[in-house]
Formats: structure tokens, sequence, C-alpha cells
């Protein structure tokens, strides 16, 4: 009977930690009780068991429970990256401990348990004058072992400089990172007036014809996952809609290329085609970009027709 009492405790606190680690809130004794269906001084048992122990934070301001993120297992690793990414956001400025947390949605003390070994690993650095963090010049070594060692863009750069000479437009690759496009090499129009992403710029696959030509060749379930989204975010006036998306989507899979104006960049203007992989479906896109003003629909479908010529005779199926 005792190991078996045991065992039920274990599988409880299990679950209390899964419930706190995917919840970007810290709850309170009384949330987590009802989110658990269990009587109150056994949850509070638990809680008070995993703080001991370090896996659960309890904010002493409003008593709130958080998961620390100590097990080293997915939800740490989510963690670091949402600091990550806030300290880049922060750029080219510093940003304190409790900022970093706040745009993650960490505790402080959370917080800085994670940035100490992401400075031990040089990712990030912290000014020991004002205690202020930001993101290190070492994370360009992940970025550039992808850029020199990626296959698509070394074979296809030079059709990307080839294409930038002869129609004197942005042109752009794209890869795609689960429901993000991400811009990983650019050519910026020499045009005194001209529209060109910043690498490592990343906008969702529902906005921009990069993102388009990606969505509408991927497998239907995958891409009504992607679609469904009831907070799809606008950049510019631009609405993103589920049912106009799934029509042009269609549209995109029989014509082969995405057009976009005025979606990701206001007054810009795109045309792009995936480059598919042994699979068959598109991981990485290739584009052309320009003010609206220097186009057309038409136009831009004829680029739409060079660009799949182009990148059939490179990409063979």
């Amino acid at each position: 009977m005792a190991a078996s009492y045991q065992l039920q405790t274990l599988t409880r606190a299990l679950d209390v930690l899964e419930l706190l680690e995917r919840t970007s809130e810290p709850l309170s004794l009384t949330e987590v009780v009802a989110a658990m269906g269990e009587a109150t001084t056994i949850v509070y048992r638990i809680l008070q068991t995993l703080e001991a122990r370090g896996y659960v934070y309890r904010r002493p301001q409003d008593k709130r429970y958080s998961y620390t993120g100590r097990s080293g297992g997915a939800g740490s690793i989510s963690r670091a990256v949402d600091l990550l990414q806030a300290a880049a956001d922060n750029l080219p400025g510093d940003a304190s401990t409790e900022q970093l947390s706040r745009q993650a949605g960490l505790d402080p003390r959370i917080a800085l348990e994670i940035l100490t070994p992401l400075a031990d690993k040089g990712l990030i650095e912290q000014n020991l004058d004002n205690e202020q963090w930001r993101l290190s010049p070492s994370v360009m070594q992940l970025a550039r072992h992808f850029l020199n060692n990626d296959d698509v863009l070394v074979r296809i750069r030079p059709l990307m400089e080839r294409l930038h000479a002869e129609t004197r437009e942005t042109v752009s690759l794209f890869h795609r990172a689960g429901n993000k496009q991400i811009v990983t090499s650019v050519l910026p129009s020499p045009h005194p007036v001209r529209y060109a992403l910043e690498t490592g710029s990343a906008f969702p696959l529902y906005l921009g014809a990069a993102g388009k030509a990606i969505l509408a060749f991927l497998p239907e379930a995958e891409m009504e996952t992607l679609i469904r989204n009831p907070t799809m975010t606008a950049l510019t006036a631009h609405q993103p809609k589920v049912s106009a998306l799934r029509k042009e989507l269609k549209g995109i899979r029989q014509q082969g290329f995405a057009i976009s104006n005025g979606e990701r960049v206001e007054g810009a203007s795109a045309v792009a085609v995936p480059i598919h992989d042994g699979s068959g479906y598109p991981d990485t896109v290739l584009g052309l970009m320009m003010p609206s003003f220097r186009t057309s629909d038409e136009q831009l479908r004829q680029f739409g027709v060079r660009l799949q010529e182009e990148l059939g005779a490179l990409f063979p199926a």
C-alpha cells in the first residue's frame, strides 16, 4: 500500500509540473487545485515539496507558482529561446533581467537562472557595470555554419545574383522554420526606392508571397493546421482571413507561384516560387520584391513563370 501511495503521489507531482510548465503565467494555489481536481491540502503539500527541491518557484508578492525549468527538458529550452529572442528584440540596446523576464513571460529569478548558463556558453553577455544583458555576437557562429553549408543556398546563389543583375529588384531566399518564414539571404535592389527585408527577419507563413508559396504545397492536413489561426496578425492594412487564404492557396498550387501586395510591408509587392526538397514539400522559397508602383500583377505573373523555369532547370524533379 505504501509503494502504491508513493507512486500516486509522484504521478500527481509530475502532473503539477506539467501543468506549470505548459502555462505561460504563474498560477495560484486555487488555480492549480481547480486544474488538477485534487484536494487543496494534497496539492499544497506537492507544491511545497517541489518548491523545496527547486522545481517550482513561489512569487513572494502574490504567492503564485511557476515552473523553474531546472529539469533541463523542453520547457527549459523553450524559456531559453524566449530569453534569447527578447535580447535580440532589444538590440542594439541592452536590457535588464527584469525587462527580459517580462518580455519572455518569466519570473525574474527564473530568468536569471536561465541567463547565467546562456552567458557561460557565450550566447548572451552581461555588462558587469550595470548588469544589463545583450545578445552575444557569437550567435553568428551558429548562423555561419548554416549559411556556409546549406546546399540550396550554395546552389542557388549564382541564380540569385543573375536575377538581381537582370531585374534590378530585391532577390531573397526564405527558409521555413515551423510556422514562420525566415529570410536567409538578400540581394537588395540598387534602385534609390526599394524594399528589402533584413536577413534573419521572421514572418508568419500566412503573410507574403514567400510564406504562401510554402503553405500552398504542404500536405493538406498540415496546411489546415497552420492557417486555422483565430488570431492572425496583420502587419499592414491587409487583413488575413482563413477563407480567402484557403482559396488563394488553391490557386497558387495550380499556377506554381505566389503573389502578394502590401502584406508584409506596406507598398511592397512580391512574387515567390517554392523549391521542393526530396520529399516533394517546400522548405525553401526564392522571391522577388519591389515597390508596388514599379510593377503590376501581370508583370509579377511573368516573373513567377520565369522563376519557375529557372528553378526547374536548377532543381530538376
